[in-house]
């Protein structure tokens, strides 16, 4: 089982708004869990003898156009107040890690519903009473008696100060901060870069490379993997969230796009060619479900190749068991380039 991202955020930090919309889904898609810690950002700044943005003029000018543009590009509603909290959200943190204990999902929706009240909508946050509005507001299921009771739960001081002297081993300085897999990423804008990484750091099994030659649609939902022998390449994938369908089992539509690619392109492999090949026809039986964080493959066999078409079956296993059994027929394309070595990519402008 891979390492769950920490996700460090506080709830004075504009920008941890809009990390804490993306970050769950971002794991989900590359079949990582995420934890969330809580820490006193202004405590964080002081031990680094560093000032807040809004201490900055000219950074605070910026950030009063960037934080509005990074909420719009993420479909978030923002409405960026003036000025600091005054109140230092030192309870909101406590009801987070007081729930965090036992219902970590509810201390995240705490923690987005406080946040969308004041960073989205610009409503005051300050009273235990504005925190239960705030959950009443997105329908977090949250009571101003529970929230009250927080600020004398001396476990969840404990797990707050726990937080910072984590926060502090991981290198933590400004917020959101995420760690995976021991390296660091600072700010919301870096979760693309988390991302970049989450996608080098898929498990695969032995042998497997990228396949580089890619589409908009399966640069989206990949990437894929190819393992090359001397005249036979397998396809696969690992399935996360992103492949799933409303019964949380991978689409079919995406296993068919799947082993389109994958019988398409080991038939042109086992001729010794490159080259784009339209689908004529394909059919796939479904065996059985496929389920996220399974290693799913294609071994395709060209059954026949004619001057203008191939004849290409093929059988899908995850994780080693038979889910699903495919045939299609591929028209040749007029002009092929002879393979060399293990490299598949048609990038000449005949295959375009």
């Amino acid at each position: 089982m891979p390492a769950p991202i920490k996700f460090y955020f506080d709830f004075v930090s504009a920008y941890s708004y809009v990390a804490m919309n993306r970050i769950d889904e971002l794991g989900a898609r590359w079949g990582r869990k995420v934890e969330w810690h809580c820490v006193p950002l202004p405590e964080i700044l002081a031990y680094h003898e560093a000032t807040s943005p809004r201490d900055q003029p000219a950074k605070f000018a910026h950030n009063s156009n960037d934080f509005p543009r990074l909420c719009e590009m993420n479909e978030l509603p923002v409405s960026f107040p003036p000025e600091v909290p005054p109140y230092g959200a030192n309870l909101h943190r406590l009801v987070f890690w007081r729930f965090n204990r036992k219902t970590p999902e509810l201390a995240k929706q705490f923690a987005r519903a406080v946040d969308h009240q004041y960073f989205g909508t610009g409503k005051e946050v300050r009273t235990a009473q504005q925190l239960a509005r705030a959950c009443k507001v997105r329908d977090v299921d949250i009571s101003l008696k529970q929230i009250q009771a927080a600020s004398d739960d001396m476990r969840a001081v404990k797990d707050l100060r726990s937080a910072y002297k984590r926060a502090l081993r991981d290198g933590m300085f400004g917020a959101p901060f995420t760690v995976l897999d021991g390296e660091t990423f600072w700010g919301a804008d870096r979760l693309d870069h988390l991302e970049y990484r989450l996608e080098k750091a898929i498990r695969t099994p032995r042998g497997f490379e990228i396949f580089e030659f890619t589409s908009p649609f399966t640069t989206r939902n990949g990437p894929l993997f190819v393992k090359f022998s001397k005249t036979k390449a397998v396809f696969g994938f690992r399935a996360d969230h992103r492949h799933l369908n409303p019964r949380d089992v991978v689409h079919g539509g995406w296993m068919t796009s799947f082993v389109d690619v994958a019988m398409a392109q080991s038939a042109m492999y086992e001729l010794g060619l490159v080259g784009l090949t339209p689908t004529i026809h394909l059919e796939a039986d479904f065996l059985a479900p496929i389920y996220p964080g399974q290693w799913v493959e294609c071994d395709a066999r060209l059954v026949k190749s004619t001057r203008t078409m191939n004849f290409v079956e093929g059988t899908v296993r995850a994780d080693g068991l038979p889910v699903l059994r495919c045939s299609a027929i591929y028209r040749k394309p007029h002009v092929m380039k002879p393979r060399v070595d293990n490299i598949m990519s048609p990038t000449d402008p005949i295959y375009s």
